[in-house]
This record gives structure tokens, C-alpha cells and sequence, in this order.
């Protein structure tokens, strides 16, 4: 997938990226490599084991390997939406230190970091600055 914000009303860019994820929702727990975009506000990965609902709440921990010591970006969330092969997660808490490993982590997997950086700028963490 590649980044696309020209037809899209989103407030961050989605960058295309393969990262190690667990997630933690209700007695459901899945692991998976298969990931295919991430941005400030949620991150989307092939699923397809149990079922779990839209609106489920849950906890994320993104893995950054290859680096030591390995790093973990920690959020809180829900299920936004759930396609054919795809679960599709919201964030609505990052912790700061988790926060600031986010913002890297689409900031360098982005085309355009300027482009980013204005989208950050422009937001209290995960909300709109008014």
C-alpha cells in the first residue's frame, strides 16, 4: 500500500510498513508480522482467526526488531473496521514515551516528512488542536 492522501479526508498519513504486533482484545489474542499500513491514529494487518467485533476494545503493542533493546510502542484502542482478510485497529491512548517512538516510526516510513510533521503539528497527540 502506499501512502495516499490526495482522494482521502484522514487526518495523518497512512505509511506502509511490516512490524511485529500483539494485540490484546477481550479473551482474544493475536500476533502477526502481516501488517500493511500504520499512521498516528491506528495501524491495519491481515486477520484471519477468531472473530472479534467492531468496537472491541483492546490493547496494542507495536515491536520494533533488529534494534537492541528491542522497542515497543504500547497503545490502547478499539476495532475500527474489519475487511475481508484485514482488522483494521483505532489508537485512542499512546503513552508519551510510546508516542514519540510513533511519530519516528511513520515519520521515517513516510515519502514526504515534511507533509507528516505539519499533520503532527497540527494535532494534541491523537487530537486536533483547536
Amino acid at each position: 500500500m502506499t501512502e495516499n492522501r490526495t482522494n482521502e479526508h484522514r487526518e495523518f498519513t497512512r505509511v506502509p510498513i511490516k512490524v511485529g504486533v500483539e494485540v490484546r482484545a477481550g479473551d482474544v489474542v493475536i500476533k502477526t508480522h502481516e501488517t500493511h499500513d500504520l499512521s498516528m491514529v491506528g495501524i491495519s494487518f491481515r486477520y484471519q482467526g477468531k472473530p472479534v467485533e467492531v468496537g472491541t476494545l483492546c490493547d496494542i503493542s507495536v515491536f520494533l526488531e533488529g534494534v537492541d533493546p528491542p522497542i515497543h510502542v504500547d497503545m490502547k484502542g478499539k476495532v475500527g473496521r474489519i475487511g475481508e482478510e484485514e482488522l483494521c485497529l483505532e489508537f485512542s491512548e499512546v503513552e508519551l514515551e510510546s508516542y514519540e517512538h510513533l511519530q519516528n516510526l511513520v515519520r521515517y516510513n513516510s515519502q514526504n516528512i515534511d507533509v507528516v510533521d505539519k499533520e503532527i503539528n497540527e494535532h494534541i497527540g491523537l487530537k486536533r488542536k483547536e
